[in-house]
């Protein structure tokens, strides 16, 4: 595990030791009472977090014991016959329109949220994660952007170099880039004012855009503009090309324009592809569509097609 994974766990294990035990260090029996009472106010991916992130502290402070108790809680939620109600997952937004963005980036700036600003503007034309808005670097008209994700060990993958060739645009993502620099804010303090923001801005929505919403948006328009595959991936930090099938859609993005390019000369052949394609409906003939005998006239003829029709 990477210590800073084990430090967010550790984090996230005293606030909920101080919220819902009383005290800093609690046993096993009260750790295990209290996640078992909240346990309906997660969905089932939020609680196996929070029981991870429990486990490893107790690991971590010398607790086996501890820590062997709590990987043995069962979520009542999810338990064989439970009545209990699963708590539904909120709907993402993964289109926005040009224009929302426009009115809330000009709403967010009358009202000194520049923090919220920049981080709209990273998300909307670069499409980067929150955790990669403080590395960002432009130097002429390159963006370098250090990835979020590490795959081992000291390697910290998808990095990449974008290319903006419109000024406009490109002044705005240094200025961006610039301010969360010198942020010293929290991601949750920005991603809570921004959701604030944004119910404030639109009162009658039901629902309403997130930063993450302005990265898929971004791989909607990537797909629309016909990047490749290992472009798309290059460009969103993923380094695998299957990863980008779940932002965005291309039908999304077919009428807006992407600005953001790899940098010349650089190497896509490191994204990895998927070694073969999906098994579903791979070289099966899935049926034969017949057309009843009257309507087979209206067909447009060709001199040359297997539809043609004589008269």
């Amino acid at each position: 595990m990477q210590p800073t994974t084990l430090q967010r766990y550790q984090t996230r294990a005293q606030n909920f030791y101080r919220n819902h035990c009383g005290e800093d260090d609690p046993t096993s029996a009260q750790i295990c009472a209290a996640l078992l009472a909240c346990a309906s106010e997660y969905r089932p991916n939020a609680f196996s977090v929070l029981k991870s992130a429990m486990l490893n502290d107790q690991l971590a402070r010398g607790n086996p014991d501890a820590a062997s108790a709590i990987r043995k809680l069962v979520n009542p939620v999810t338990a064989p016959d439970s009545q209990i109600a699963k708590k539904p997952k909120l709907k993402q937004i993964r289109k926005v329109p040009f224009e929302d963005f426009k009115v809330l980036y000009k709403h967010l700036h009358e009202c000194g949220y520049l923090d919220e600003a920049a981080s709209l503007v990273l998300a909307n034309y670069l499409g980067v994660r929150p955790c990669e808005m403080r590395t960002i670097t432009v130097g002429g008209n390159l963006v370098h952007i250090i990835g979020g994700k590490k795959s081992a060990e000291l390697h910290r993958g998808a990095d990449r170099t974008l290319l903006i060739n419109k000024p406009n645009i490109l002044k705005l993502v240094e200025w961006a880039a610039h301010r969360m620099s010198k942020c010293l804010r929290t991601n949750t303090a920005i991603r809570d004012r921004f959701r604030k923001e944004c119910r404030s801005l639109w009162p009658r929505r039901k629902k309403h855009p997130t930063l993450k919403s302005f990265r898929h948006q971004v791989g909607s328009i990537l797909k629309a503009s016909g990047e490749s595959p290992a472009g798309m991936a290059y460009i969103m930090g993923h380094q695998s090309t299957e990863s980008i099938s779940v932002y965005g859609d291309g039908r999304s993005g077919a009428d807006r324009k992407s600005h953001i390019r790899p940098a010349e000369g650089i190497d896509l052949s490191r994204v990895r592809k998927p070694k073969s394609p999906p098994r579903y409906g791979n070289g099966r003939v899935i049926g034969l569509i017949e057309f009843p005998a009257a309507t087979r006239g209206w067909l447009p003829s060709s001199s040359t097609g297997p539809n043609h029709q004589n008269g």
